[in-house]
């Protein structure tokens, strides 16, 4: 079925962006920092930290088909290093405001009679990033969140997007620890080997068709972007614990 009324929440830039390009011809509500540039778009600027502005911009919304919850951000750092301020904000943007954001969408999708949730996830939430850990347990945090939603009501449906490396900007938004003594190095290395993963990857294009599929269909609450990252992921759920390690290892050069 086609659902004409969405909200995408983060939707200025990057996935977020071309998405909204790829739905102009449909009745798209835009609550982002900055304003989406989609010619027909309907912008409503909130920060997803501050609950209170969230509220404000559902509260102006009658009508809801979808929520696609676009809004992320990462943080290289060491865990003995990270400064609280940093890993709160990261969760606060990746998880907690996609529960803000489903609290209040709830009442306009169950009202639909077929509701949608889409959750922007990463391949981080099943594999760990090497420096990224907050980022990677908020992402499997989601998938967990659109589990249990779909426990709740009959009539709305969530799905979290499983992504891998996606050539963005958002690799280069990522804040860099530096200065952290023993573990500079391997920070370095493992920040260098994400960057080249991300930017080798899929184009936010090919990304955002596939959300496309997702917001107008029935899925299950995890969905894996890509037959490549379905392949990686499917074999690496089959592997010994220390296999595992021992590749991820590898991959970020630790």
């Amino acid at each position: 079925m086609t659902r004409n009324n969405i909200i995408i929440v983060g939707g200025s830039s990057g996935i977020g962006l071309s998405l909204c390009q790829k739905l102009q011809n449909r009745e798209l509500t835009v609550i982002s920092r900055s304003a989406c540039p989609v010619a027909g778009v309907k912008n409503y600027i909130a920060d997803v930290c501050a609950p209170e502005d969230l509220s404000a911009a559902f509260s102006k919304l009658q009508k809801a088909d979808a929520l696609v919850y676009c809004a992320g951000m990462s943080l290289a750092a060491p865990i003995e290093y990270v400064e609280t301020s940093d890993y709160r904000k990261l969760f606060d943007t990746n998880l907690l405001g996609a529960v803000e954001a489903t609290k209040l969408a709830m009442p306009l999708l169950r009202q639909s009679g077929a509701g949608r949730i889409i959750y922007l996830g990463s391949m981080g939430g099943v594999v760990p990033i090497a420096f990224d850990s907050f980022y990677s347990a908020s992402k499997a945090a989601l998938m967990q969140l659109a589990s249990a939603v779909n426990l709740e009501t009959d009539n709305v449906t969530a799905t979290v997007a499983v992504i891998g490396g996606t050539k963005t900007r958002f690799s280069f938004k990522r804040k860099i620890y530096t200065d952290c003594g023993d573990y500079d190095e391997a920070l370095k290395s493992a920040s260098d080997a994400l960057i080249k993963i991300e930017q080798t990857g899929y184009t936010a294009d090919k990304v955002s068709d596939q959300l496309v599929k997702l917001i107008d269909g029935d899925y299950p609450a995890a969905v894996t972007i890509g037959f490549k990252n379905k392949l990686e992921l499917c074999i690496y759920r089959l592997m010994p614990f220390r296999i595992k390690q021992l590749i991820c290892k590898k991959i970020y050069g630790l």
